[in-house]
């Protein structure tokens, strides 16, 4: 799927320089976004995947509704990790540089590191907007000049994938004892509570540490493998996605206050409705890279419900554990997603 159409501009200026960059006349909110004197209003977006990336097929989804149902609202979308790095998406929304941003909670948590309760939902987005969940996670981020908007983002976890020592596994209960797996800070407790060892390496950097051993496995997503570079080396993957990835879309604080009560609800309702839709957009997105690592003879090595179930619970009770220690209040909306 094509992004639709939208202002783009080709590079984003940080601090003063970005409020200069807007290209329609008007008047600056606080938080940097324009409305002009007719009640028109742009918003300046970035996203932390490139363009065409699938994790952004929600996040264009619900650019189409407004275009339809909000026409007065303009995103002028001034690109991905090619224009800010990712790691700075939160906070150049916080500043006003940005006023929107489609950023991965693992990108912000130096900002909030409440943000990564996003990690540990079992629950759909719309799930955890009616239980009461979204408003709690809100308010951590309005206390840091953050919205969020919601999620743009379904159906996507963490899993695990290996190399030629995958018929060691036991597919019951796996030991990675004396393995040597990639993963980031996100997917690193589990790994280690597995018993492996585990190594931190750019993406870039996947394909040939797997082909020469240098590495057994890796911890990456349940799709985008072949988007990546890095599906080829892959002999086998558990098939029991672990930790949840969520994109929540960041709104600068001063500017969602700044806009009409009009712009406000053209927004919440767009982004309510995506979240209701993003299992049936997802889904098939991550079935059919499901069905690829099949007919490439890659081994899917699919446990029982029951021991899916109890290797998705390990890895939540270690998430949670380890996020009580570095903010405690974290825990506080964990009774609203188990609720469900």
């Amino acid at each position: 799927m094509s992004a639709p159409k939208y202002r783009r501009r080709a590079a984003l200026r940080l601090g003063a320089g970005a409020l200069a960059s807007v290209v329609l006349s008007g008047c600056l909110s606080a938080g940097g976004g324009v409305v002009s004197q007719d009640g028109k209003v742009t918003l300046r977006l970035a996203t932390t995947q490139t363009r065409d990336a699938p994790e952004n097929l929600g996040l264009w989804k619900m650019i189409e509704r407004l275009e339809k149902d909000a026409p007065w609202i303009t995103i002028d979308y001034v690109g991905g990790p090619e224009t800010i790095a990712p790691n700075d998406a939160a906070e150049n929304v916080q500043s006003g540089a940005l006023d929107l941003a489609s950023v991965s909670s693992a990108y912000y948590t130096q900002i909030l590191p409440e943000a990564e309760v996003f990690d540990l939902t079992p629950n759909a987005p719309a799930v955890d907007r009616e239980s009461g969940a979204l408003d709690v996670i809100n308010n951590w981020h309005e206390e840091v000049g953050l919205r969020v908007l919601g999620v743009t983002i379904s159906e996507m976890a963490y899993m695990l994938h290996f190399g030629s020592r995958w018929t060691e596994i036991d597919i019951s209960r796996p030991d990675l004892t004396g393995w040597l797996m990639r993963g980031g800070p996100t997917q690193q407790p589990m790994l280690e509570a597995l018993g492996a060892e585990v190594v931190n390496m750019p993406v870039g950097e996947i394909y040939t540490a797997m082909e020469r051993g240098t590495i057994d496995g890796f911890a990456a997503g349940n799709s985008g493998m072949y988007d990546l570079g890095i599906a080829e080396p892959i002999k086998a993957s558990y098939m029991a996605p672990y930790l949840t990835i969520r994109y929540p879309l960041l709104v600068n604080l001063q500017t969602w206050h700044s806009l009409d009560d009009r712009t406000r609800e053209a927004l919440d309702k767009a982004m309510t409705e995506l979240e209701v839709s993003l299992p049936d957009i997802y889904r098939p997105v991550v079935e059919d890279e499901y069905q690829r690592w099949a007919e490439d003879g890659k081994e899917l090595l699919e446990p029982t419900a029951a021991e899916t179930e109890r290797f998705q619970s390990r890895a939540r009770d270690i998430g949670w554990e380890l996020l009580e220690e570095r903010a405690p209040r974290s825990t506080e909306v964990r009774d609203f997603y188990e609720a469900r």
